[in-house]
């Protein structure tokens, strides 16, 4: 099961979805709410048919257990790709339903979504002054400022501006003109101002990304679920420190690192990905040997240590506290 970064879709699995189904693997895909091709059928976010309803982590891990028990069907051999925000959700999946989970792909994993706290009656001062929480109807005073800006953030312009951002030097040539259509296509969406409203405003995931990491860990201490990292070594948002660091709270995590790719590896880097995943998929279920480079040499995989400074004080920090 692939789970898409925020604000793409399946579309960014394309590679995926074509290679690495085959006769003994069934690969699936989901738009999550109010992204991609997902969206709500009433004429507009005013309706009350969608009232209350936000659009954050809670509402995605939800939408993707549903469509798991509903759609997929097979929890005793589910594998699950995320990058991103997808990584995020399928760690919360796995943390929340280790029993629908056997694996895990983490492409450059958030460690984090969402300012507002979980809980407003936490005692924090923003849960005391957060005057939305994200949920339909928009209030008119925060949507109405925001309107100007939403234009110039979903312009063509600003869409392949980011991508350049946080691409690497291996998925240039794959930032064409189809991935900006297909990013700003849903935008045009009647509910799509509204969505962005309530992802900004929708609390944080009632458990934590430590808790989620916990969790996974001790599932794989048990032998339960195994968890493979395939990280673009060049992502300028999710930094080496970052995988760094999940790969000290998961000790059983294979981290394997992709040279010259950024934030995005299965769209950057398919070839890599693939093979990597398919060899990783086999020698988990008793074939063959567990991958170590990738067959075009681009993915290695590495011990996860800390290489420059700033990381090795990371990991200090993180060695003193764990005494």
């Amino acid at each position: 099961l692939l789970l898409h970064g925020f604000g793409v879709g399946t579309f960014h699995y394309d590679a995926q979805l074509r290679e690495l189904a085959d006769d003994d693997t069934c690969v699936w895909a989901l738009d999550y709410c109010g992204q991609g091709s997902s969206w709500p059928t009433a004429s507009s976010a005013d309706d009350d048919a969608v009232a209350g309803f936000q659009y954050g982590a809670d509402t995605w891990r939800d939408q993707i257990e549903h469509f798991v028990e509903t759609i997929v069907g097979a929890p005793d051999a589910l594998y699950v790709a995320g990058n991103s925000l997808g990584g995020y959700l399928a760690l919360y999946l796995a943390a929340t339903r280790p029993d629908l989970v056997r694996g895990l792909f983490l492409l450059n994993a958030t460690p984090f979504w969402g300012f507002n706290p979980n809980d407003p009656n936490d005692g924090s001062l923003l849960g005391k002054l957060a005057p939305w929480r994200g949920a339909l109807p928009t209030p008119r005073w925060i949507k109405a400022p925001l309107r100007a800006y939403w234009d110039s953030f979903r312009s063509v312009e600003n869409v392949r501006g980011l991508l350049g951002l946080v691409y690497g030097k291996a998925g240039r040539e794959r930032l064409d003109d189809e991935l900006v259509a297909n990013i700003v296509a849903p935008t045009d969406n009647p509910h799509a101002l509204d969505a962005f409203c309530s992802v900004v405003w929708s609390p944080k995931s009632a458990l934590g990304f430590d808790e989620m990491l916990a969790a996974v860990d001790e599932e794989t201490k048990r032998g339960r679920m195994c968890v493979a990292m395939l990280y673009g070594r060049d992502d300028p948002w999710v930094v080496p420190l970052w995988g760094q660091r999940l790969k000290r709270a998961v000790r059983a995590a294979d981290y394997y690192e992709l040279s010259e790719t950024g934030h995005c590896p299965a769209h950057e880097s398919p070839g890599t990905v693939n093979d990597i995943t398919r060899r990783y998929l086999r020698w988990h279920s008793g074939e063959g040997d567990k991958p170590v480079v990738s067959a075009d040499g681009f993915g290695s995989l590495i011990d996860g240590r800390a290489r420059n400074p700033f990381e090795k004080l990371d990991e200090w920090r993180f060695a003193r506290a764990d005494a």
